[in-house]
């Protein structure tokens, strides 16, 4: 609980200008961005004090229920204050669920100049992505026992999985050009979705490593392409 709270203390203050991004649904259906970037130290620190609230938000369901934990209980337990959670997150929701799957400047950078085929170059910045930002085993299988009996929970996962499809969407359509948005759309969802089961997968699965799970989704985004050609 203190290391949460001496983590959270160090992004209190502003570095050059720079603020912290909180994490949860917005209005309009988006992942609210503060500001720019951090810094990569700090964005590794953010990343871990977003991951030790998630841990304590899902301990605290685990043992009290999902409706009965509140942002006041998961601060308290993560020796926070209220402010300092919604610094990173905008709700208990998107605390339980973590916070989402993002891509590097760097990751972007390499994908964009990429020259390998499409599901090569996506599968390589999945596997890139995944391994700086991935969670814990236990982590997954809490958040899917969770999903399967909590509603309200669905409704802001698909969000974020929207989310990831919009970012998706935007790295696709420079690669297969003008007029072709719509695949671009598409070809985004069919990748979230492959990603989840194989994720999923993973989770369950403790001999499974990461990157087995990324070459899981290449074989199975090239069954989709040979199932549709056929």
């Amino acid at each position: 609980r203190q290391h949460v709270a001496d983590v959270a203390q160090a992004h209190r203050q502003p570095v050059d200008g720079r603020r912290l991004q909180r994490v949860g649904p917005r209005g309009d259906g988006g992942v609210q961005p503060l500001q720019r970037r951090p810094r990569p130290r700090r964005d590794r620190r953010r990343q871990q004090t977003l991951r030790e609230i998630q841990a304590v938000t899902l301990r605290l369901i685990d043992r009290h229920g999902f409706d009965a934990v509140s942002t006041e209980m998961i601060a308290t337990e993560a020796g926070i204050s209220k402010r300092t959670f919604f610094n990173y997150y905008l709700n208990k929701e998107a605390a339980a669920l973590g916070p989402p799957l993002t891509f590097t400047p760097e990751a972007l950078e390499a994908f964009a100049a990429a020259r390998g085929t499409l599901v090569d170059d996506m599968a390589e910045l999945l596997r890139v992505t995944l391994s700086a930002q991935t969670k814990r085993k236990d982590t997954i299988r809490a958040i899917a026992a969770l999903l399967d009996k909590t509603p309200l929970l669905v409704a802001t996962f698909r969000e974020s999985m929207r989310q990831l499809n919009r970012q998706l969407t935007a790295l696709l359509a420079p690669r297969l050009g003008p007029g072709h948005a719509l695949t671009a759309d598409i070809l985004g969802e069919v990748v979230v979705v492959v990603l989840g089961r194989a994720f999923l997968q993973w989770g369950h699965d403790e001999a499974m490593t990461l990157d087995a799970a990324v070459d899981l989704l290449r074989a199975e985004l090239l069954a989709v392409g040979r199932a549709l050609a056929a």
